[in-house]
């Protein structure tokens, strides 16, 4: 009797503890092991959220918003576009240099075409006729503007110029002409294509002949 009460407890014990085992190997189910995840992502959300949003205040939490933060692409042509600005790259020079024969030569008709103007006014329109003197606004821009670039400008100004007028050329008679009137009464005749074209070659002297050979006929080379 007394082997059999003392048996039964034991039995049971060990009963209780091998079911207590086999329980605590089972997985767990799948609603626990949803919760469990669940919990652990809203921790991690919680977590970006706060440092990403800077509320969070010690030097760990600001690191991982900036690991946290999408990078920004940085391109090779905005790179090179960059270096080439600040730089000036040698690339970006070579394309300056082919466009800038196309500026002097603009730059060379906006000032020579005004003047071409201006003569031919002056010989053709009919507001001077042969013999009258120049307007002083006229006078003014021929001693200014065209005079001092003809090759012989000493040599035509000699003793001094006392007014300008129109004449007929000595050697083609019925050709219109600038004369210079010096003070001691002398008539002197210029052209005053000599002095556009002087004016150029003083001016642009690394464009002026292929320039002239461009843009001037034979006759006024």
């Amino acid at each position: 009797m007394t082997s059999i009460s003392s048996s039964t407890p034991l039995q049971l014990q060990f009963v209780s503890r091998t079911r207590l085992s086999r329980s605590s190997l089972q997985p767990p189910s799948s609603l626990t092991v949803h919760q469990r995840s669940h919990s652990v992502f809203r921790r991690c959300a919680i977590a970006v959220k706060t440092s990403s949003g800077g509320c969070a205040g010690n030097a760990q939490d600001a690191h991982s918003s900036e690991l946290l933060r999408k990078p920004v692409a940085t391109s090779v042509e905005s790179a090179g576009e960059g270096e080439s600005t600040e730089d000036g790259c040698y690339g970006e020079s070579e394309d300056i240099g082919k466009e800038e024969w196309v500026d002097w030569e603009n730059k060379i008709l906006e000032e020579t075409v005004p003047l071409v103007g201006v003569a031919r006014m002056l010989l053709h329109s009919g507001r001077y006729e042969v013999g009258d003197r120049l307007s002083f606004e006229h006078e003014k821009i021929l001693l200014e503007r065209f005079l001092p670039y003809h090759p012989e400008y000493e040599k035509k100004i000699g003793c001094g110029v006392n007014y300008i007028t129109i004449g007929y050329h000595p050697i083609y008679g019925k050709s219109r002409c600038l004369f210079l009137v010096r003070e001691d009464g002398e008539y002197v005749d210029f052209s005053y294509w000599k002095c556009i074209k002087g004016l150029i070659r003083k001016k642009y002297p690394h464009y002026a002949e292929t320039f002239i050979l461009n843009h001037f006929d034979r006759s006024k080379r």
